[in-house]
Formats: C-alpha cells, structure tokens, sequence
C-alpha cells in the first residue's frame, strides 16, 4: 500500500479485502483558480459522497456567524490584555481519523503518465481503475464536519475549555 496517509492506493490482494458490504465510490477532481494565491491554479480530489453513507451522528451544535462574531469580538473587547489570533482550521478538518475507511476508484486514465511510472499504477489497476482507501477526512465525506468538531471539542475540554 502506498500513498499520504489521508488516501492510499491499494494492491491487487488489498482490492480483494475490501469487505463486501462496503461501497466504492468515485473520485471528483475539483479544480479552481484563486487570483489572491502565490500559485493561483488550484485541484483537489474529492470522494463521491453521494454514494456513501455514515452511520453515526453528522450534525455538529454551532451557533449562527453572528451570534459567533459577537461573542467573540466582545471576549476580546472586553477583557484587559487580551490579543486576537485567526488561525484556518483546514488542516486540522483534512487530518482527522476515519471512524473506518472508505474506498474510492479513479480512472487509470486521469493519472499522468509520470505517476503511473513513479508508483507502479498499472500493476495495481483493476479494469482499467486505480483503487484508494480513504483513511483520514478528506472533502466530500459526509462525517468529516462532524469527526473535526468531535475532535475539537477533545482537545478544548483536555485544555481547560468547557
């Protein structure tokens, strides 16, 4: 198995074992151009969330951006000495665990012909397909808003947060 440790590609025998009662999804090349960027040319793959469902809870509690924004400017405001930080979350909801993985195929075709190369893809293709096993949140999974907030809210109590 090889790959980041958010998206792996399986092997022939790795396809094998993906159980039965789980569905593969497709992959969504989703590509943008943001003028403010160093490198404006943006993509990123997303997974066919349609396809896929989530047993668990996906709703997380938030108050409205309002209701945020107030109460947050006037914690700052009013208390004496304090500093404001913004900081984007991105990172910390692309990196949570999966409760358990999710696979997804992409056509071999799509992959650059250095890739196929560099990673050996047309041993591990499967009619035509590359598989990947989803093991962290990626864009487009249904849980991945939800798994971010859980953790969040972890590490805010662990840190003296109620």
């Amino acid at each position: 198995m090889e790959g980041t440790n958010s998206i792996c590609v399986l092997s022939q025998e790795e396809i094998r074992m993906i159980p039965m009662e789980r569905i593969i999804t497709y992959a969504r090349i989703v590509a943008n151009y943001r003028t403010q960027k160093k490198d404006p040319n943006r993509a990123r793959i997303t997974a066919g969330g349609s396809l896929l469902q989530y047993p668990g809870e996906l709703t997380t509690r938030t108050a409205d951006l309002t209701t945020t924004s107030k109460i947050l400017w006037d914690s700052v405001l009013n208390t004496k000495d304090a500093k404001f930080m913004g900081i984007d979350m991105k990172n910390f909801y692309l990196g949570n665990p999966l409760d358990w993985y999710k696979y997804m195929r992409m056509p071999l075709a799509l992959f650059p012909e250095h890739t196929i190369k560099q990673y050996s893809l047309n041993k591990q293709a499967q009619n035509g397909f590359v598989y990947l096993e989803i093991r962290k949140a990626i864009y487009g999974l249904a849980q991945s808003g939800a798994l971010a907030n859980k953790l969040l809210r972890k590490c805010l109590k662990t840190h003296g947060y109620k």
